[in-house]
């Protein structure tokens, strides 16, 4: 008798153990997909938020990361440490554009490993501009041409159509972009140009492509101080903090004693000075 319970508990303890070895298993090759949206207009308080969403994922040993990419643009110093943030990565990246993807949007969808997009999207138009909305200087945009070539040609892309987004005197009117046009792709387009691997209806489709649709996927939202830094350092913000400040000194100039102008002035400069720093140009957006 007691060598059969000897026998039922070791018994037991054997299933209990390939059981347990059996859901190990089946946890440790279930894949890990990071979903992070790119949105609005591109800045530093972007840059910040998207290197946490790939630091995340690194730590976690993901397998991919899909950008949902939906901005017109932004900043040229923004958007360098954006792609190479997404150059450095050792995870597989996909940039799925929903949308748009123009001007600096363009430059970050083209460094990621793999482009989709939806069937309305749209993805190009990549000229540098400064402040005023005029062409930026020549140094500029030699800077940009370059950088543009550079991300179609790290993922085996002609680098004639990255440079058609940015410069105007490229002639392509087979893609309706003559001399004097910047080259806007359609998702037709940009498939017939080898500039995405397909076109997808929706983020289900994007999943079943990838082979990904059974996998852990991890959406990463940003945080209240992300937005905030977002907005304090969007493009158009910039100036009005300097306006302010500029509006305090000159107030402080002109009343005596130490007040509310005075009290402004420092924390604004300094915060607009910070935020303003570009390796092409103080100004120079895109």
């Amino acid at each position: 008798m007691k060598i059969w319970r000897y026998l039922s508990v070791l018994l037991f303890g054997l299933l209990f153990t390939m059981s347990s070895f059996g859901g190990s298993t089946v946890s440790a090759n279930e894949k890990i997909v990071y979903h992070v949206p790119i949105e609005e207009t591109v800045e530093k308080g972007l840059s910040a938020f998207l290197e946490r969403a790939l630091t995340t994922a690194e730590a976690a040993d993901a397998d991919l990361v899909v950008f949902e990419v939906n901005t017109p643009g932004g900043a040229v110093d923004a958007a360098g440490e954006i792609a190479k943030l997404l150059s450095d990565s050792p995870i597989k990246t996909v940039a799925y554009v929903n949308n748009r993807a123009l001007s600096a949007g363009a430059y970050i969808s083209l460094s990621a490993d793999e482009i989709y997009m939806v069937p309305s999207a749209t993805m190009g138009s990549a000229a540098v501009i400064d402040s005023t909305g005029n062409a930026a200087g020549k140094k500029a945009q030699s800077y940009w041409l370059a950088a543009m070539k550079t991300a179609a040609e790290q993922n085996g892309r002609d680098p004639i159509y990255a440079q058609a987004m940015a410069d105007v005197d490229i002639d392509l009117p087979e893609y309706g972009a003559e001399k004097g046009k910047l080259l806007t792709f359609t998702a037709e387009q940009a498939k017939k140009a080898g500039y995405s691997e397909g076109t997808v209806s929706g983020k289900a489709e994007l999943y079943s492509i990838l082979g990904v649709e059974d996998a852990d996927i991890r959406s990463i939202e940003e945080s209240f101080p992300e937005k905030l830094a977002r907005f304090l350092t969007n493009p158009i913000v910039v100036p009005i903090l300097l306006t302010i400040a500029g509006i305090g000194i000159v107030m402080e100039l002109f009343s005596p004693g130490f007040g509310i102008p005075g009290s402004l002035e420092s924390p604004v400069l300094s915060y607009s000075s910070m935020v303003t720093l570009s390796p092409v140009s103080p100004d120079t957006n895109r």
